[in-house]
């Protein structure tokens, strides 16, 4: 099997050399970790695009985080990113979860877990910890939106698809929310593959950002 190419942004270099040794194992090509997003984004530059990205935000400024993660999402965009840290603080998690981030693991997973994780962050799904689900719901714009703010928002949603969101919202399954508005789960999943290219949403967690900071609420 050819090898998933995998970029580490980390400054601690032994680490960086242990994980290239762990995951070689299991098909992942690790490429020569670089240091900061400043010398990722030289290496992004003349590479073609890695299959994922893996970044430690330790060593930037608490206030910087978020749009250095954003920087770098907008200079890999089709790259899956991942925050892999060591950093247990809410306020690396909101900064993984607001710069689009695709999952935020721990440095203190087991070799397993972590394993298990990037693959399924490979096949398209979010990985973040359960308490990201907290932080989403708490997510609120200055000031509450108008209805007006909320109709031009939500205009080119149809009612079923507001729906859709507010069922994601409030945490159910594609057979929970068929179930509950009484449709097929291949019409949820229509609806949600519509609902992400509108809102520009690369998964679930940010199509729950996206709702929460227009004023639309868990259906439940």
């Amino acid at each position: 099997m050819t090898g998933r190419s995998v970029l580490l942004i980390d400054q601690d270099q032994l680490f960086g050399a242990a994980l290239g040794t762990l995951l070689g194992e299991d098909s992942f090509q690790l490429l020569p970790p670089v240091p900061s997003v400043e010398e990722a984004m030289k290496v992004l530059r003349d590479i073609a695009a890695p299959d994922l990205i893996m970044v430690d935000p330790w060593g930037i400024d608490p206030p910087r985080v978020a749009s250095e993660l954003r920087r770098l999402r907008a200079a890999a965009p089709q790259t899956r990113i991942a925050v892999l840290t060591s950093d247990t603080s809410n306020s690396v998690l909101k900064a993984s979860l607001f710069a689009g981030m695709d999952g935020h693991l721990s440095k203190s997973s087991g070799v397993a877990t972590l394993r298990d994780a990037l693959e399924l962050i490979l096949a398209g799904d979010a990985v973040f910890p359960p308490r990201a689900a907290a932080l989403v719901a708490q997510a609120q714009q200055p000031q509450g939106p108008t209805p007006a703010d909320l109709v031009a928002a939500t205009a080119d949603l149809s009612r079923r698809e507001i729906q859709i969101l507010g069922c994601l919202l409030a945490g159910q399954s594609n057979k929970s929310i068929a179930r509950r508005l009484e449709i097929t789960e291949s019409t949820v999943k229509m609806h949600f593959k519509n609902v992400m290219r509108k809102i520009g949403a690369q998964n679930c967690t940010q199509a729950a950002v996206w709702a929460i900071q227009r004023g639309i609420g868990p259906l439940s």
